[in-house]
């Protein structure tokens, strides 16, 4: 059999594979050579699309409206090796979002609005990609990232060199005395957070680094509390702890003096003869 007729037999099983395919609206979903292909890209989506196939290895959601990944929105997709979410407006990408990855190659998060990411966010695909012996790598540039301490694991990533974390304009965003650099040349020292800042995010595997409890959490986020606030509270506790302490000594104080007054009245009562009997006055 001539090549070409090989050619022209792959070619109509590729095609008629495709036609049994359904394809989410506004997506374009193509199988070349058994590789499902699902763009969804300048559509103007808010949110994934549903509908997704599973057997989809590819799929590209660039220049869209995203502004946040759940962790459900791959779920299903356990056989996708790439995501391109670039240029989109996320600000949020759940820890629990790629956890049944495991056989992702690359994820494309650059030109979007993040400010920190938590690194266990990867740990379910990167684990996978090095145990099967592939490279597993994410794409990070031009986004809005917050250098602080949610951010210093990422910079331990690139002091100690690593081949999974793109390092070209990933630059800092804020604090203002850093913006502008890029994250690999900021000192380790330099990633402090505000002992006060805190974020929550409520969904299952997001980012809590304080009780859900906490008053200042509302839903998905963290209120800090204000500078006045804090202060008034320090004084409201100390007002407390000092009268407290004030009622305490108080109270010993009058316990003793009742007792010595107790024991004078004792020894200085003068002993009065009643008939036969002694009677103490």
């Amino acid at each position: 059999m001539a090549l070409k007729e090989i050619f022209l037999i792959v070619s109509a099983m590729t095609a008629i594979q495709s036609q049994d395919v359904t394809c989410p609206a506004l997506c374009d979903c193509v199988n070349s050579y058994g590789e499902m292909t699902v763009s969804c890209g300048g559509q103007g989506l808010n949110q994934v699309p549903t509908g997704i196939p599973s057997s989809t290895i590819w799929l590209v959601l660039k220049y869209n409206n995203l502004a946040r990944i759940g962790s459900h929105d791959f779920k299903g997709l356990r056989q996708l090796k790439g995501i391109n979410l670039s240029n989109n407006k996320i600000k949020k990408i759940s820890r629990g979002a790629l956890r049944h990855l495991v056989h992702l190659d690359n994820i494309d998060l650059s030109g979007n609005a993040l400010h920190a990411l938590a690194e266990e966010t990867f740990a379910a695909p990167l684990a996978a990609a090095r145990q099967d012996g592939r490279r597993f790598f994410v794409f990070l540039a031009n986004n809005p990232w917050r250098c602080d301490c949610h951010l210093k694991w990422l910079a331990e990533k690139y002091a100690n060199g690593t081949d999974v974390y793109s390092e070209r304009f990933v630059f800092c965003n804020s604090p203002d005395n850093l913006n502008g650099s890029y994250v690999s040349d900021v000192p380790l020292s330099d990633f402090k957070c505000d002992p006060e800042v805190t974020f929550v995010d409520t969904e299952q595997g997001d980012d809590a680094t304080i009780p859900k409890n906490d008053p200042r959490v509302e839903s998905g986020s963290a209120k800090p509390l204000s500078e006045g606030a804090t202060i008034v509270t320090i004084c409201v506790v100390a007002a407390a702890v000092l009268g407290v302490l004030f009622i305490i000594v108080k109270i010993g104080k009058e316990y003793r003096t009742g007792k010595q007054d107790a024991g004078t009245d004792i020894e200085t009562r003068p002993m009065i003869p009643t008939e036969n009997r002694e009677v103490y006055m």
